[in-house]
C-alpha cells in the first residue's frame, strides 16, 4: 500500500475512533454522525489514491464511490440508499440552520449508531481490499 494510501486510512481511522469514543452521548450524536462521513471519505479517498487517481475536493460520498467504480474494481459493503444517507448528513450535522436531517430534528443516539456501522463495515473493508492490492 502507498504511504499516502495509508495516511488516508489512518486519519479515516481516528474518525472511526473519534466516533466510536461519542457514541454513548447522545447530546454528541451529531459528532458521531460526523465523524462517522468524515470516515466514509476518507476511506473513499483512499482507494482512488491507492489507484493513482485524482482525488477531487469534495465531500460529497455518492461521487466518490462513482469515481471508485469507475476506477477500481473495489466494491464496498455500502448501498445506494446508505450513500444518500451518509451524503445528506454531512452539512446538517454541521450547522444550525440545517435540522432537515431527520424529521424529528437533532440525531438520536440510534441515528448515530447506524451511520457509525456504515462507516465501520466501510472502513474494515476498505482495509481488506487494499491489502490484497
Amino acid at each position: 500500500m502507498m504511504k499516502r494510501t495509508t495516511a488516508w486510512l489512518e486519519f479515516a481511522d481516528r474518525d472511526l475512533e473519534a466516533a466510536r469514543k461519542l457514541s454513548n452521548y447522545e447530546y454528541l450524536a451529531n459528532i458521531v454522525i460526523f465523524h462517522s462521513q468524515q470516515c466514509v471519505e476518507k476511506c473513499l479517498k483512499a482507494i482512488l489514491e491507492e489507484h493513482n487517481q485524482n482525488i477531487p475536493k469534495i465531500h460529497g460520498v455518492t461521487k466518490l464511490y462513482e469515481l471508485v467504480r469507475e476506477n477500481t474494481n473495489i466494491s464496498l459493503p455500502i448501498s445506494d440508499e446508505d450513500l444518500d444517507l451518509v451524503d445528506n448528513v454531512y452539512i446538517d450535522t454541521r450547522y444550525p440552520g440545517n435540522f432537515g436531517l431527520l424529521p424529528s430534528g437533532f440525531p438520536t443516539k440510534d441515528d448515530a449508531a447506524s451511520l457509525f456501522s456504515i462507516a465501520k463495515n466501510v472502513y474494515q473493508s476498505t482495509v481488506n481490499e487494499l491489502k490484497q492490492t
